[in-house]
Order: structure tokens, then sequence, then C-alpha cells
């Protein structure tokens, strides 16, 4: 049966005045703290893989404070996403321990009900709603890898990974749409990363180079405009070259 799933991307800024609130009370109180942190951004990306290893891809969201007024805003549309998908699993990559408590604090801090791939369910049962790649790829080691290493490992081009670290909070229009190609493209490298976990766990059919150019060219079919649209082109086109330059060897 083809398995879907939503790569989940969330954007945060620190929030001053709570910093502040919170040093009154600790001198030592640290700026990176989960609790003074607020949701600025959310993305999604649908992608799906069938019995057969083909790969398809879907919907692409996103929802930014300029768009949506304020953090209640975001998640509020962000979460009414997930709640209509509710079938779908959410991919995210440290999700369990950076995403997922900012986005309950927030839930919390505004009265919302978190959608259901988010929420805690103790002794559930079937598969699980929530997938955290970095908790996957931790296993039961002691290192954490970070996404934008995997991915250059995995040789996806450095332009396009540099593009990864988290942003500042915009001040511009110009901004807020480099933010959304930020949130938006965030998720289907996740997808990638996802992609060759499940090779390497032996996914039926699943072929890395012709899966990772069916996400690239569905994710630039609906952001054919996106800032590092070239740079998504250049690179599917690479793979399809290393593609054909293998059939040729085999000839």
């Amino acid at each position: 049966m083809a398995k879907t799933y939503i790569a989940l991307d969330a954007e945060f800024f620190w929030d001053r005045e709570l910093h502040e609130l919170h040093r009154a009370m600790d001198p030592a109180s640290q700026r990176r703290a989960v609790a003074v942190k607020r949701v600025m951004a959310a993305g999604v990306f649908q992608f799906t893989i069938d019995d057969e290893g083909r790969v398809s891809t879907g919907e692409i969201g996103s929802w930014s404070e300029r768009d949506w007024g304020d953090e209640e805003g975001v998640i509020r549309q962000a979460f009414d996403y997930l709640r209509a998908n509710e079938d779908k699993p959410v991919l995210t990559y440290g999700g369990l321990a950076m995403d997922v408590p900012i986005l309950l604090q927030a839930s919390m801090a505004h009265g919302l009900r978190l959608p259901p791939q988010l929420i805690d369910q103790p002794g559930r049962k079937g598969p699980r709603p929530h997938i955290d790649l970095g908790l996957q790829l931790k296993g039961g080691g002691r290192t954490w890898t970070h996404l934008s290493q995997m991915l250059l490992r995995m040789g996806v081009p450095f332009d396009v990974v540099a593009a990864k670290p988290s942003v500042p909070r915009p001040a511009s229009d110009a901004a807020w749409q480099s933010l959304r190609d930020h949130v938006e493209l965030d998720c289907p490298l996740l997808a990638i990363a996802k992609i060759g976990w499940l090779v390497a766990q032996g996914t039926n059919g699943l072929r890395l180079e012709p899966a990772i150019i069916a996400l690239v060219e569905g994710f630039l079919r609906r952001r054919p405009d996106h800032t590092f649209a070239g740079e998504l082109r250049t690179y599917a086109n690479s793979l399809h070259d290393g593609i054909a330059a293998g059939f040729d060897d085999a000839a």
C-alpha cells in the first residue's frame, strides 16, 4: 500500500521580552531556551511512496506571521492543515526535542488543540503519527547528526544545503518572502533525507537518485519561481545525467 508522509518544518524566533522576564527571575536564563521561542513560520510538503518504490509529490503549504498576523494565526493554520490530513504521519528532524515542545507551548499559550499527529498518546498502538528522522538516525547511539551534514554526505549541492540554517525574523516584505522560500525548501530537503533512510532500510523497489529527482521536480512544478529553483534544476539534471551515464556504461 502506498505511504504518504507530510514533511513539516517550523521556524522560530526568540522573544526578547520573554527573555528579559526570564532573566529578571534568573540572570543565567539562556537566550536559546525553548520557553522564549515563538513560531514565526511553518511549512509542509507531501510525498508518497508506492508499493513498487515510485515516488510522487503532493501539496506544498506554508504560513507566516506576515500573512496570518502572529504566532497564533500561524499555528492555527498549520494545525488545521494537519488535522485535515490526520491519516498521514508527520515527518520532522529533531522535532521531538525542539519543534514539538515549542508548538506545544504555543498551543498552551493560545488555548489551541494540537493536531492528532503531535498529541502525546501513551500506550498508543499502530503506526506512529509522528516520525523524527533525527532520532531514527541516532538509533541507540549517542551521536546526533545535523540534517545539513547528512544532506551534504548524500550529495545535495552545498548552495542548496547552505540555505538550510535558521534565518532571523524578517523586517521587510522581501525578507518575509525569503523566509517563505526557506521554510518550504526545508521540507523537500527533509524528504530527501528520509528517502535515503528508507533506501538504506531496504524499502522495496525504492532507488535513491530517481526518488530524489521525483521530489525535486515535484517541488519545482509547484514552486517554479523559488529562490533556489536554478540550483535545484541543476541538481536534478546532474542526477539524470548520472543515471544516463550508468546506462551507457552498462551498454
